[in-house]
């Protein structure tokens, strides 16, 4: 039984911290802000930033919500959710590219508008496959088939 509801978590947040792979297959890190439908992401960058590049070409992707520093009862137990997922660049001339850009819309107010106006903007929907939702010492739970579960710990923390 999960103590926590991990999509509640992710919808205080604002944005996701991405690692993709570059062409050489090396990591690369940094965040969008997104929007979340279901048990699906949506996030809108410019495919001039090298994030965008790389999910065009490698849809592999690792994303990562954690709780802010500030809040953090204990630094070296933030909670936090990730998941490995697969990105899709979605058209702009679909259904589900407007209603990404009306949520965006209401959620980020008239300053998203930018991902409908400015053309180098590319929505991608972000379908995690798997991930694993931390919330403390012995807090852990998986994300498999589409809902989050208990971990099977093993024999645990060792001193």
């Amino acid at each position: 039984m999960l103590r926590e509801d991990p999509w509640e978590m992710i919808d205080t947040m604002q944005s996701m911290f991405i690692s993709s792979l570059n062409p050489d297959g090396t990591p690369h890190s940094s965040y969008a802000p997104f929007v979340r439908q279901e048990q699906h992401f949506f996030i809108a960058i410019s495919r001039i930033a090298k994030h965008a590049r790389n999910l065009l070409t490698h849809p592999q992707v690792s994303i990562l919500f954690i709780e802010d520093e500030s809040k953090s009862a204990n630094i070296l137990a933030r909670k936090r959710v990730s998941f490995d997922a697969l990105a899709e660049a979605v058209a702009r001339d679909t259904v589900a590219f407007e209603t990404a850009m009306t949520h965006f819309e209401t959620r980020f107010g008239e300053m998203a508008q930018i991902y409908r106006t400015m053309k180098d903007f590319q929505l991608f929907r972000i379908q995690p496959m798997r991930g694993r939702a931390v919330f403390g010492f012995g807090q852990a739970y998986d994300y498999v088939d589409g809902r989050f579960g208990n971990v099977a710990v093993g024999s645990g923390h060792r001193t």
